[in-house]
């Protein structure tokens, strides 16, 4: 393959927008995370990726996008160049390559991140090179500020993360429900939450990877032993989690699983630890304040009946959720309103 490919971008666009992927193993992943979104604005936008590889999986996904490849710095200027109406570049990650594209002062440079960057990143002075920082809360521009200290002349919007949106919009949610995500081997785990649901007559949602076949079977042995099937439901595609997650009264789950994007679902987390000192492997303070904690069944059903008559950790959540994403924000689509703005610059 040739070092650049534009013949998707259409002869006389007027794409004012394009979004830039640098990363060679998850440009996927972030330019999908942002696709959506764009579409909202109901204009025209570019793609740029620095990856062959991932051109072809975004081309033969989405044919119809305007996706470019370009490997060299000089193929980044024929980009460029074959978009003159373009003013706005999107930066979903923080790359080396991304200054061949920096270099162009005519053009505005945001950096959005993707999916969990705001909380995984590891914020450096080559931040600075950008113009505008949007983020989905305060956290994570009070993260990138204690990093680098001077920000320099970068501008920081709070944008929210309209990903979400759906999520937190209240909902009605099943009485005495939860889900539970558990990527571990643990069977006893799995079978200590069983009879604790069980123990409460909870009804549980379940989901096990289609590779732990074996888990599945042992677990529906022990739901049908005790007449307990219709109270455990197992799915096995995590494309799905999503939709169950807006119908439960709570979450379980473990070290592995908890992130900040649980708490969009506005229900108590409940996340399963060895031994107590465990629970400071969430290196997040605000995320570990706002979590419930068990070791064993007892503690689980604890818990759980806690939960039930006091959830005392509910303003922590909700506040924990606006540092993140900001509920404000979000509801009343600043993104987009944002964007429109900047295109009128």
């Amino acid at each position: 393959m040739e070092n650049i490919n534009i013949k998707h971008l259409n002869k006389y666009n007027q794409n004012s927008i394009m979004i830039h992927s640098a990363d060679a193993k998850l440009s996927v992943n972030h330019i999908k995370f942002w696709l959506d979104i764009l579409m909202e604005i109901n204009e025209d936008f570019s793609i740029l990726v620095r990856d062959e590889n991932s051109y072809k999986k975004l081309i033969k996904e989405f044919p119809r996008l305007q996706i470019c490849y370009a490997k060299a710095p000089v193929d980044v200027e024929t980009v460029v160049n074959a978009q003159p109406k373009l003013n706005i570049v999107f930066y979903t990650s923080n790359m080396a390559r991304n200054i061949h594209l920096l270099r162009f002062n005519h053009l505005k440079h945001i950096f959005i991140g993707t999916k969990d960057s705001e909380w995984l990143s590891q914020y450096n002075k080559s931040y600075r090179a950008y113009d505008e920082f949007w983020a989905g809360g305060e956290f994570a521009i009070n993260k990138l500020k204690n990093e680098i200290g001077n920000t320099g002349h970068l501008e920081f919007k709070i944008v929210g993360k309209p990903q979400i949106k759906d999520s937190i919009e209240p909902r009605y949610k099943e009485k005495d429900t939860n889900l539970v995500l558990i990527d571990n081997n643990n069977e006893l785990l799995l079978e200590k939450i069983y009879f604790a649901n069980k123990t409460l007559n909870k009804k549980m949602y379940l989901y096990l990877s289609n590779e732990k076949t074996t888990i599945k079977n042992n677990l529906m042995s022990i739901a049908k032993l005790h007449s307990f099937t219709n109270k455990l439901q197992i799915f096995r595609d995590k494309e799905v989690v999503n939709d169950f997650a807006k119908r439960v009264s709570l979450i379980i789950t473990d070290l592995q699983n908890i992130n900040p994007y649980l708490l969009q679902y506005k229900v108590p987390l409940v996340v399963y630890i060895e031994r107590e000192y465990d629970k400071y492997l969430i290196n997040i303070d605000l995320l570990r304040e706002s979590i419930y904690y068990f070791s064993n069944k007892n503690e689980l059903i604890e818990v759980l009946t806690t939960i039930s008559t006091d959830d005392f950790l509910k303003d922590r959540r909700e506040k924990a959720l606006n540092k993140f994403f900001n509920q404000e924000a979000i509801s009343k689509n600043i993104f987009l309103e944002t964007l429109q703005l900047k295109k009128t610059f």
